[in-house]
């Protein structure tokens, strides 16, 4: 007599289990867990009956009865793969979780680097949590990769580790990346910046959220460069107002305007915001050629919000920056000068208008 475990899927017992009297309870509670899983995206699809109702059902030629079924849970179910995560053997268990705070897909280089084993107890670790279909070998263009089988299972081994451990392996999954990837770490910055956000170095966390969210600006990915430089100054709040802070939150802020200007318009309350306050940093900071990024920020808020006034003041503050500019570079260099005229002018001409 054997029970239905390891590989056998739903689909596989509902065609064993077939439309015998005593056993259509189970077929209609199987079916109901597919059933629930399709409904929410957030879980699993193709479940593996093992994890639905371990041990329930057994066969010996026909199929039978060996405990309670309703004992049966999904798969997609948190506490039944947190139950099933806790019986694995402790270095299995660590594994997974070292697996899962890497991220979805594993490349093998990085997993040797943050969970180091003697040779051939890593393989034999990564084989069993492949029998035991929590996640599956692939190729990947840069070598071989371990996935999740499903998202829900990343989810609950993350969430079973204790945050300082976290914490530690998330550095270490970091330090592995730029290890890696070292002269290619632009390929890597929102993972970078994943982990290190995570970790205890917030340092690191501060200088690849900001690599990061410049990068989506680039890209065009205004919605996560928002993110990014947004989790970027909420971390700058920790650390005390040196000057280099100031430096940093400067040109975040400017980051975070431009990106939001895209995203949101240039009448968004967050725009006016983030160049007020760019604004306010280069006052403390002193003479910057940063200001000129500012105060054209801000005339450009106030000017699409109708308070012409004051868009008409940053305009000449703007012209009176580009034509110091020019006094002190060489005739062939580009100066903002003659665009800045044009923002007075229409700055003017807009008033008289009105």
């Amino acid at each position: 007599m054997s029970a239905y475990t390891g590989t056998r899927r739903s689909e596989d017992v509902i065609g064993a289990v077939g439309e015998r009297s005593s056993l259509r309870w189970a077929r209609r509670k199987i079916e109901e867990v597919k059933a629930g899983l399709r409904d929410d995206p957030g879980r699993a699809y193709s479940v593996e009956f093992t994890s639905a109702a371990e041990g329930a059902l057994v066969r010996n030629g026909v199929v039978e009865v060996a405990r309670p079924l309703s004992q049966l849970t999904s798969a997609g179910d948190g506490a039944g793969l947190a139950s099933r995560i806790d019986r694995l053997q402790a270095e299995q268990k660590d594994l997974l979780q070292t697996l899962a705070v890497i991220g979805r897909e594993s490349p093998l280089a990085v997993i040797m680097k943050v969970f180091p084993q003697p040779d051939g107890e890593l393989d034999q670790m990564l084989s069993a949590l492949q029998a035991g279909e929590f996640i599956y070998e692939q190729l990947a263009p840069t070598g071989v990769e371990y996935t999740f089988k499903h998202a829900l299972t990343q989810e609950v081994a993350y969430n079973s580790l204790l945050i300082e451990r976290r914490k530690l392996l998330h550095g270490r999954a970091g330090a592995a990346v730029e290890a890696l990837y070292d002269g290619r770490l632009d390929d890597h910055l929102s993972e970078l910046a994943r982990h290190y956000q995570r970790s205890a170095n917030v340092e690191k966390a501060l200088e690849y959220l900001g690599r990061a969210g410049q990068q989506a600006i680039q890209r065009s990915s205004h919605a996560e460069a928002i993110a990014l430089l947004s989790s970027a100054l909420e971390l700058l709040q920790a650390l005390p107002e040196t000057s280099e802070c100031l430096e940093r939150e400067l040109a975040l802020q400017l980051g975070l305007g431009s990106a939001l200007r895209v995203a949101k318009g240039w009448s968004a309350s967050e725009v006016g915001q983030a160049f007020a306050r760019a604004r306010e940093l280069c006052r403390q900071i002193g003479e910057t050629p940063h200001l000129f990024h500012g105060l054209a920020g801000l005339w450009g808020f106030y000017c699409v919000n109708g308070e012409l006034e004051t868009a008409l003041d940053l305009a000449k503050q703007l012209l009176s920056i580009a034509q110091s500019w020019e006094r002190c570079r060489p005739p062939t260099e580009c100066t903002p000068r003659h665009g800045t005229n044009a923002m007075v002018a229409g700055s003017v001409h807009t008033i008289s208008v009105e």
